[in-house]
């Protein structure tokens, strides 16, 4: 029964690992990166 369960949880991490990111959150990051360029160093520490 282990052994089920632990191939199981193999087979669905490894699907998870090879889908894409989907675009909305390739934008997001792409904003946050844009705004994190725009924060001064010393309130980006906080």
């Amino acid at each position: 029964m282990e052994e089920q369960i632990d191939a199981n949880l193999r087979r669905v991490y490894a699907d998870t690992v090879q889908e894409e990111v989907p675009e909305r959150f390739l934008k997001l990051l792409d904003e946050l990166r844009e705004k994190g360029k725009a924060v001064p160093d010393s309130e980006a520490d906080s």
